[in-house]
């Protein structure tokens, strides 16, 4: 049948490559529809009950999106007349920008104990800030700097450094969208609300693209004159990402191109084959794009890697194909080049399809990781490299025969090499073996020492704005990953008695100032004051600091259930928005205690500290009618992080279990099997020693290296084994296992060379996980290389010495 098909394409050689290259157009018209989603969800569990649970509280709170900027005045001194001034202007422009909703600073932070001689309810009428003229200046500083909702919020401890909180305004469509998904178990209406969100989600990004644009332009223009800004929030960091991941895939495609072009004709010294294989790898690429965008995936700064991938593997399957044709060219000087072409085909066509096949094999076993992104990188680059396994032999049947001479370049400069690797592996066995033996123990104890502890602050480069700013607010302003805790009190109704006079007891209960009871005082300040004393806790905010700042105005008396209630009643908005509301919920009958934790504290053990917080918690509230919680950024980063030990594990498993059966079916034979999956498996584990023993942390993008090397490596397995068993039958072992390395080697050696210049692109990355990820690949594939070279020969010829049935 495919003789029929490729003699078909041959013939009509113009025509199918008209057609063909009319779809491709078509598809990839597509491609400029693909976007990039670079928000703080499309890195969590989205089957985390943690973070369903981390909605329902940003709902209740109506939590803000928020973005920190941190200023460093030439003088240290924030609070003198220029510098202050300066403060308000840059304030009010910022405040002019569409969609920032409020500012809070040192301007207009309410102050309660900076004005002489006024009662509460005064003070209550009108809350004085920095910006009344007769305002007690130096009282304003120091209650500031002491003020237990200010410092290390706006101001530093140390009070050289400020920032402003500018809050945005929240898009509440997308929230009650969100909602409505998350109560929904109709799959339809969960396909059209996430539609809408997507929608949305699109003109958000290019909203807060816009507002982002003029915040930073109106900071850099008082940068000269305050000396130092730095800016981050979530926001910020989603931006800046986006900003990233387009810089990445323009550099990879740009560097990829000249690269693979120079080896290209390094290999074959002929434009037409280095046309050839350019125009099959960006076609395919740009397909590929185009259905992405048709299938609805988006860019992460995950997927945004299949680029690379795509073009790395692209280039390897064609190198095989122009390889075997130049190497019949020079069997068969005299055959045209349109035979030559369709046996081209013939012969590569089951390697090629056994050699993609396992390589999406690979990519696929990512769907066990449970991590989105990390699935959707698997199931588009499954989809990318079958489009290139098609385009690729379409291609090489239209343009081969006009491009290909009678006499063909076969380059030379490895065949020594190659050579060499063949009578070593054939004579030096033991010294293979051991060596091979000894890798695995090294991995094994390197295995042991992975871990998956990771900062988010130290993804990005020393020399990058996000990680400057990040990298100030964690050490003078009380740190960047937040973390909540919330206690829920039992309700009173439940509890309710048929004594009359409990139940009326109870009804005033239910009445929001009687909330405030001396019993939920007495916890409050107990969780509060555990809190403040937690090693990495950097700021803490709750319903005490409005304690701590009451009793500042109460002549130095603690204030009461009473005085909490008198507050509540009669605080305005704007101020109950500030001090109290994000910290309690009568309805909920909760409280909420809100920490920032220092992320880039190089000892933070980010699994343990949770785990501390909530025996230590369980411990200190024993006895107590109430429950607690822990939420927030950090707790969901850290689920992410646990996870990625099992995601390793399960993914592995998954892809050396597939691949050895497709070995199995493919080569009939379960020696040659177990022998194709040894020469990758022994390689790869050095990898996970090198990790291990470097204290490199797996992280998002390392878990996937073993799947997608094992997937890409044994392609050299499939295509040596094939060329060893035709090669067996006409000569003596060692015979076949030159002729093997000088035919087959030669294809793998090309290939590998282009794939290893391939993923060392991917170290120009502004994102440290992508780094590592290619420097790491760069090194299995080197080793893998070896492994194919070397190590699986010995194997092949132990296994031929035992077994004359090979």
């Amino acid at each position: 049948m495919f003789e029929t098909l490729f003699k078909t394409l041959i013939k009509h050689a113009k025509l199918t490559l008209f057609i063909s290259l009319s779809i491709c157009v078509f598809l990839s018209f597509f491609a400029s529809k693909l976007s990039v989603d670079a928000s703080a969800d499309s890195l969590l569990l989205e089957n985390d009950e943690d973070l369903s649970f981390y909605r329902q509280i940003n709902e209740r709170y109506k939590s803000d999106d928020f973005l920190m900027i941190a200023l460093r005045f030439k003088d240290e001194n924030p609070f003198s007349e220029a510098n202050l001034k300066m403060i308000q202007n840059l304030q009010n422009e910022l405040e002019a920008i569409k969609g920032v909703q409020r500012i809070l600073s040192i301007i207009n932070a309410p102050l309660l104990t900076s004005k002489d001689n006024e009662d509460l309810k005064a003070l209550l009428e009108h809350i004085p800030s920095l910006a009344d003229e007769d305002i007690n200046k130096s009282k304003a500083k120091a209650e500031i700097l002491n003020s237990p909702f200010y410092q290390n919020n706006i101001i530093s401890k140390d009070g050289k450094t400020t920032a402003l909180i500018v809050y945005f305004e929240p898009n509440l469509a997308y929230l009650e969208l969100i909602k409505e998904r998350q109560n929904t178990t109709n799959e339809a209406l969960k396909a059209q609300i996430q539609n809408k969100l997507d929608r949305i989600s699109e003109q958000n990004k290019l909203e807060n693209k816009t507002r982002l644009d003029t915040i930073k332009a109106i900071t850099s223009h008082y940068e000269k004159q305050i000396g130092a800004i730095y800016l981050g929030g979530v926001s910020m960091i989603a931006d800046d990402m986006i900003s990233y991941i387009k810089a990445d895939l323009w550099v990879y495609g740009v560097a990829l191109s000249l690269l693979l072009t120079l080896v290209l004709w390094l290999f074959f010294r002929k434009i037409s084959f280095v046309f050839l294989a350019l125009l099959t790898c960006f076609v395919s690429l740009s397909v590929a794009s185009g259905v992405f965008a048709l299938l609805g995936f988006k860019i992460t700064v995950i997927s945004s890697n299949y680029l690379a991938f795509m073009l790395i593997i692209s280039i390897s399957l064609i190198i095989h194909l122009i390889t075997h044709f130049i190497h019949l060219n020079k069997k068969f000087p005299k055959a045209n080049s349109a035979r030559l072409t369709l046996a081209t085909l013939l012969a590569k066509l089951k390697p090629s399809f056994y050699a993609i096949l396992t390589t999406a094999i690979g990519f696929l076993s990512l769907i066990f990781s449970n991590i989105e992104p990390i699935i959707k990188l698997g199931i588009m680059m499954s989809i990318g490299i079958s489009i290139s396994l098609v385009l690729s032999f379409v291609f090489f049947a239209c343009l081969m025969p006009f491009f290909a001479s009678k006499k063909l370049f076969e380059q030379s400069f490895n065949f020594g090499f190659l050579a060499w690797c063949a009578n070593f592996s054939f004579r030096r066995k033991k010294l293979v073996f051991l060596v091979s033996v000894l890798c695995l123990i090294i991995a094994f104890f390197g295995i042991l020492q992975l871990r998956v502890e990771n900062s988010f602050v130290n993804y990005f480069k020393e020399s990058s704005e996000i990680k400057k700013g990040l990298l100030v607010i964690d050490e003078h302003l009380g740190g960047t990953m937040p973390l909540e805790v919330v206690l829920r009190f039992q309700n009173k109704s439940l509890q309710a008695t048929q004594d009359s006079f409990e139940d009326e007891f109870n009804a005033l209960a239910e009445e929001k100032t009687y909330f405030f009871s001396a019993d939920k005082i007495r916890l409050v300040k107990k969780v509060h004051d555990y809190f403040t004393q937690k090693e990495f806790v950097g700021s803490t905010l709750s319903l005490n600091s409005l304690l701590i700042l009451g009793k500042s105005i109460n002549e130095g008396k603690d204030l009461d259930d009473f005085a909490l209630a008198f507050l509540y009643e009669n605080l305005p908005l704007n101020f109950k928005n500030e001090l109290l509301n994000p910290f309690v919920n009568v309805d909920e009958n909760e409280l909420r205690f809100v920490m920032r934790i220092k992320d880039s504290d190089a000892t933070l053990q980010r699994n343990e500290f949770l785990k501390s917080i909530n025996e230590e918690l369980g411990t200190l509230l024993q006895g107590e009618a109430l429950e607690f919680r822990l939420s927030g950024i950090m707790l969901l980063y850290n689920n992410m992080l646990q996870s990625l030990f099992a995601s390793q594990f399960n993914t592995l498993v998954f892809v050396i279990i597939a691949i050895f059966a497709l070995f199995v079916l493919v080569f009939k034979s379960f020696k040659l099997a177990l022998v194709g999956i040894l020469a990758n498996i022994i390689p790869l584990s050095l990898v996970f020693a090198f990790m291990g023993f470097l204290g490199l942390s797996l992280d998002l993008m390392s878990i996937t290296i073993a799947a997608i090397c094992i997937g890409i490596g044994v392609d050299d397995s499939i295509h040596y084994i094939y060329r060893f068993k035709e090669e067996l039958g006409k000569k003596s072992l060692q015979e076949a296992l030159i002729a093997s390395h000088l035919h087959i080697g030669s294809a793998l050696f090309q290939s590998k060379v282009a794939i290893i210049l391939g993923f060392s692109v991917m170290m120009s990355s502004n994102f440290i996980p992508t780094i590592y990820f290619g420097f790491l690949t760069l090194i299995v594939m080197i080793l893998l290389l070896l492994g194919s070279l070397i190590l699986l020969p010995s194997l092949l010829s132990s296994l031929r010495l035992q077994n004359k049935q090979v």
